[in-house]
């Protein structure tokens, strides 16, 4: 995926307004969870660059809902996690 369907990702999921459209309810459902891990699955993007752009938007904005999630990545106090595991769990 090119650099500018990356930021498109990205921009999309930061305009989004409706939090029933970041967590998934299946693998490989249109969730933008599914889309940041699938994102993060099949390119070479760098880990530092997803946990301080792509994880760091999806979390915020999660938080922002107000959304539980179950198996949510450690955070640190800017919304980037510290790992990548919990954003792959259903």
């Amino acid at each position: 995926m090119s650099d500018v369907g990356k930021t498109g990702i990205l921009h999309n999921m930061h305009a989004d307004h409706n939090s029933g459209n970041f967590i998934a309810s299946s693998a490989g459902d249109n969730s933008w969870q599914s889309q940041v891990s699938g994102l993060a699955n099949g390119t070479s993007i760098e880990k530092e660059k997803f946990k301080n752009h792509y994880g760091r938007e999806f979390y915020k904005k999660i938080d922002s809902f107000g959304v539980t999630v179950a198996n949510k990545d450690e955070l640190d106090a800017g919304f980037r996690p510290t790992s990548l595991t919990g954003i792959y769990t259903l």
